[in-house]
């Protein structure tokens, strides 16, 4: 059995951070020049500052762009999605990954494997998770078994990677450091290192071969390798970080039908979360964000509540999500995941540590032709210091599993999904994820951690959370809620 870093589970419980700019205007925008996979500067413009029409504040909050409508009333099924031909309009979408046969079809996978149903009662969400960038070559073995079986993504190809670290003259790592990335003299890509001083490098993401040598600089320190190596940085700042320190925590958050069940149960526990990671012992300077996305025939496509320190007003915009809409399995997870990076007001990514939750339980429309796909955002999430979780629910399947393992390996996050103990975990029929390779916990208890490991790499002293609320390691009850929605 392959052996993989014991990865504490996030409390899915803060995650409902809710919703900003309503996009309920049905179409998608037009298709980037640059297809995933193919990525180059002039055609990426990574988000590595506020939001040009937003102004951060102690506070801040609010929906932006107004209050989502929540009810779709007469516009369910009106989709241009076709699930039997993996098509838009009918037309082949560029930038989709192959079958194994050829064939570009979207996964039936929904249909196929039920999943694990929605957790029922009050009982606390569990959870567990993996860390695939710990056993990175089990991950390209996944990833190459799961598409040999047909299970479709968009282009994204992590051979090769290369992890660069930076460490400043205390020893300790650099968080938001941005380091230059060349090719025969060329700058083709800009990494930003997360809260333990490293980011990931995946050539393929922009167009270079895995033969190529490349060049890393930040400042006056540079250093070269070639694919699958490491590069170590200096940097003339001390590194760690000064308390308190700043933390933006973004919730991007299904909100289509299924997702009902996690949803009203996340909604109890944003209090708890937040007190307890603002009593962690380097006391943050925490923000909740949060953007919401269904899909094209709802009310709303993206809709994003801004940063806020003010518990009370993110408390309030929690309570006002509701789940509804969806229709077909896939999501709109592409746009929401762009704009949950670009709507926001995010602070300055030198000196905030940045994560974003996506709490879904359904793969983005990869036979859709969007503006930004998701290999798109994992650029810009890379470039801005950006960390990603995923946390699977529910009735998330193959095709959902490998996109969300994607994003959490090239940002740097873990691949999170709720389990059931013996009735299950959140995960695809085909994973390579043994119930002996995760740690289950509550999730409130998980999130508290995650953001805890975060500020422990940062600042070198453990953080002590003095309110784990996990006295009861009973399971959660399995789910009932139907899936595809």
């Amino acid at each position: 059995m392959r052996r993989r870093s014991v990865a504490t589970l996030f409390t899915l419980t803060a995650l409902l951070a809710a919703c900003g700019s309503d996009t309920s205007t049905a179409d998608p925008s037009p298709p980037a020049t640059a297809t995933p996979g193919t990525v180059t500067p002039s055609t990426v413009t990574p988000s590595t500052s506020s939001s040009s029409t937003v102004t951060p504040t102690d506070a801040g909050g609010g929906w932006i762009g107004g209050e989502p409508t929540w009810t779709n009333g007469d516009t369910a099924g009106v989709g241009g999605y076709s699930a039997d031909t993996g098509t838009a309009g009918g037309a082949p979408v560029p930038g989709v990954a192959s079958a194994a046969d050829g064939s570009t079809a979207a996964t039936t996978a929904g249909a196929s494997e039920p999943g694990v149903p929605s957790p029922q009662g009050n009982s606390p969400l569990r959870a567990g998770s993996v860390d695939d960038n710990a056993d990175f070559a089990a991950y390209l073995d996944y990833l190459a078994r799961i598409h040999g079986l047909g299970i479709v993504t968009r282009d994204f190809d992590p051979t090769g990677r290369i992890v660069v670290s930076v460490t400043g003259t205390s020893g300790l790592p650099v968080a938001g450091a941005e380091v230059t990335v060349s090719a025969a003299g060329t700058p083709i890509a800009t990494v930003r290192t997360t809260a333990d001083g490293t980011a990931r490098f995946l050539p393929a993401l922009y167009g270079a071969a895995a033969t190529t040598s490349f060049d890393f600089a930040l400042g006056t320190s540079t250093a070269s390798a070639a694919p699958n190596g490491t590069v170590a940085l200096a940097s003339d700042a001390p590194g760690g970080a000064q308390q308190p320190v700043a933390v933006d925590v973004l919730f991007l958050l299904d909100a289509t039908g299924s997702m009902g069940d996690e949803i009203d149960r996340l909604k109890t526990t944003i209090d708890s979360v937040a007190g307890r990671i603002a009593g962690l012992d380097s006391h943050p300077d925490v923000r909740f964000g949060m953007t919401l996305y269904r899909d094209l025939h709802d009310s709303f496509v993206t809709s994003t509540f801004d940063f806020t320190s003010d518990v009370d007003a993110f408390r309030a915009a929690i309570g006002d999500v509701t789940a509804e809409g969806g229709d077909d399995y896939p999501e709109a997870m592409d746009e929401g995941l762009a704009d949950a990076l670009s709507a926001p007001a995010w602070r300055d990514p030198a000196s905030t540590v940045q994560l974003v939750f996506l709490v879904a339980d359904a793969p983005p429309q990869v036979a859709r032709d969007v503006q930004t796909p998701y290999p798109v955002s994992i650029v810009n999430a890379v470039a801005r210091g950006v960390k990603i979780i995923p946390i699977a629910s529910s009735e998330s399947d193959d095709q959902a599993e490998a996109v969300f393992r994607q994003l959490a390996e090239a940002t740097g996050g873990r691949f999170v999904f709720l389990s059931y103990g013996a009735g299950g975990a959140a995960t695809g029929g085909n994973t390579d994820i043994a119930s002996t390779d995760y740690e289950e916990l509550s999730l409130d208890d998980l999130i508290v951690r995650l953001v805890g490991e975060e500020l422990t790499a940062l600042t070198g002293q453990a953080q002590i959370d003095t309110d784990p609320t996990d006295t009861n390691p009973s399971d959660s009850s399995p789910p009932t809620n139907p899936p595809g929605q």
